[in-house]
């Protein structure tokens, strides 16, 4: 009988060599992602698994361990973002042209560009800019949902201002970042841009932001004379939300005071650069206020 089992094991996995544990198991593994590959869903998921920055079994095994850095948690649950909950004929309820999948809901939705991207560009920003209330002691709070965004603030340590235009000697073009930082005792500016993406197009939104300010950084260097101008881009993709209503205007053309009320969820980080250091408060006492992790582009 077993050597009945051996030859029809030879024969559904096309096994040329003697079948032991370690041949039969990398055949049958073989198989299983073969027919994943044939499926729409699944392939999206389990292609993933090519990436030298994803462990399949991390992947699985992170959930288990409770609370874990944002960075961390992005790099795990990586093949869980590209997971779809839904048939693969289901249409987007918003749009109603395009398959519901997480890339979609995430970026691409036409419906969705006024009103939740926009919404969830100010949460980080939001987050953002508490992070800084703190860390240059303009006040201490770790209220998150009280917070309120300024579009100017300035005080002995620091000077920030948020989506308002930056002047300068030269006429620039993108000269309207989200978040513009003096840092007045280390004589050092950082421009931040939100970026809000799939991990489809992460590394080219990247590219995008770092370069649309580029220009902005290297005149304000020689305008401040600061010892380094850094540019921040934040990338995140975005799972499935309850709609909750848009807390973000347009942008106006004269300076004054805006407040932006979002809510903040954890970022999907890209890999590389340079980290900007949290405040010493612990901000997430008593608030759902996540860590935040800042690709930095240095302009000597």
């Amino acid at each position: 009988h077993l050597a009945l089992i051996k030859g029809f094991l030879k024969v559904k996995y096309r096994l040329v060599e003697e079948v032991t544990k370690k041949s039969l198991d990398e055949a049958q593994l073989a198989k299983l992602y073969n027919e994943i590959e044939k499926r729409n869903l699944h392939s999206k998921l389990y292609n993933a698994r090519k990436n030298e920055l994803v462990s399949v079994s991390d992947s699985s095994r992170w959930l288990k361990r409770g609370n874990i850095r944002p960075r961390n948690e992005a790099v795990f649950c990586y093949i869980q973002d590209r997971n779809i909950f839904w048939g693969a004929d289901s249409m987007c309820q918003h749009c109603e042209k395009s398959g519901k999948t997480v890339d979609l809901l995430a970026t691409r939705c036409e419906k969705m560009l006024g009103y939740d991207y926009t919404r969830r560009h100010n949460e980080m920003v939001r987050c953002l800019h508490l992070l800084l209330f703190n860390r240059y002691k303009f006040k201490s709070s770790k209220r998150i949902r009280s917070h309120s965004v300024q579009e100017i603030l300035d005080n002995e340590f620091a000077e920030i201002r948020v989506d308002t235009r930056i002047k300068t000697d030269v006429k620039i073009r993108n000269n309207r970042p989200d978040i513009f930082i003096l840092d007045k005792k280390q004589n050092r500016i950082t421009l931040i841009e939100v970026g809000i993406t799939s991990q489809d197009s992460l590394q080219i939104v990247e590219t995008e932001k770092l370069r649309k300010y580029d220009l902005l950084a290297n005149e304000l260097g020689l305008i401040y004379k600061c010892s380094r101008a850094s540019m921040g881009v934040i990338m995140r993709a975005e799972m499935h939300e309850e709609p909750i209503p848009p807390l973000r205007e347009k942008k106006r053309e004269e300076d004054g005071a805006k407040n932006f009320k979002p809510k903040n969820k954890a970022p999907f980080i890209s890999q590389g650069g340079t980290t900007l250091e949290e405040p010493t408060n612990n901000i997430n006492e008593e608030s759902d206020l996540e860590e935040e992790t800042i690709v930095v582009k240095e302009v000597k």
